[in-house]
């Protein structure tokens, strides 16, 4: 959600009362809610000993707007049918989301990057299959004093010898220099570039302006990842510059989409990937 600086810092003062910030890692899954660990230095890499998600399989990444638009719950479904990966951002935590996702037969985690009225909003990942390994990494935004968030998870994944690490991002966005900006962003690609299997960032990195879009690409490319751009491409611009990104390396790009939709301010947007043959990985 795109809000002006000055009026997020309101916000965030007047919601004072009603706004919780956890202090440890907090993950709610289908089945409950428990502390997880703050991402480590270097995500451990264990060659997995069963089969999990396709060699090939469709991954989709969107920013839901905490659900402040009609037809959302559609958009969801209709994506959730179609993706063997949901990554959420701006996820808020109610029967409605979590039905929809039950329904769709997919297990998932969110991190509470914050509670607001009681409600937890943060990313949130799902999948088919259940989940190897979750840590989550917190960066304050330095004028709204509200936490952005992005969650780390391992997935089983068939005909590789490693499972497949994905990363869901929700980029700091209300900051007049780039430091936390760069404090997340950096963090993130060091600790996905020091995985040895195939991996995945995505989601909302708030890369309005050159600057932060320059930043970031070069972030990426220095790290040894590729980027999955649709080739009709509808993601939503701020400053000319698309937000919504998703980097993948020792996989396979075979196409990639995004869809127009009035359900957010964002647009969902989608990349399907496969295993790479042995011989090159």
């Amino acid at each position: 959600m795109r809000v002006p600086v000055f009026l997020s810092a309101i916000i965030a003062v007047l919601l004072g009362g009603c706004l919780e910030i956890p202090s440890q890692e907090t993950l709610s899954t289908n089945v409950g809610t428990r502390l997880i660990d703050r991402c480590p230095a270097v995500i451990p890499a264990t060659r997995q000993q069963t089969d999990g998600l396709k060699s090939s399989f469709r991954l989709t990444t969107w920013n839901l707007n905490k659900f402040q638009r009609a037809n959302w719950q559609q958009e969801l479904k209709t994506s959730a049918q179609q993706s063997d990966l949901l990554l959420l951002q701006e996820a808020v935590e109610r029967p409605a989301l979590s039905q929809l996702l039950l329904q769709a037969h997919f297990n998932w985690q969110q991190i509470q990057a914050f509670r607001l009225e009681g409600e937890a909003i943060g990313v949130l990942n799902a999948a088919p299959v259940a989940a190897l390994y979750n840590c989550a990494l917190r960066e304050l935004e330095p004028v709204s004093r509200l936490p952005k968030s992005a969650l780390l998870t391992l997935y089983p994944l068939a005909d590789s010898n490693y499972p497949l690490l994905v990363i869901n991002v929700h980029g700091v966005n209300f900051e007049l220099a780039m430091a936390a900006y760069r404090r997340q962003m950096g963090r993130l690609f060091l600790l996905a570039k020091g995985y040895p299997g195939p991996v995945i960032l995505a989601g909302d990195f708030a890369t309005w302006g050159n600057k932060r879009a320059d930043y970031l690409l070069t972030l990426a490319k220095q790290s040894g990842f590729d980027e999955a751009v649709p080739s009709s491409d509808l993601r939503v611009l701020v400053m000319s510059k698309p937000v919504d990104h998703i980097f993948y390396r020792k996989l396979q790009l075979k196409n990639s989409g995004n869809k127009a939709t009035h359900a957010s301010d964002h647009n969902p947007l989608w990349a399907e990937f496969s295993v790479l043959p042995i011989s090159v990985k």
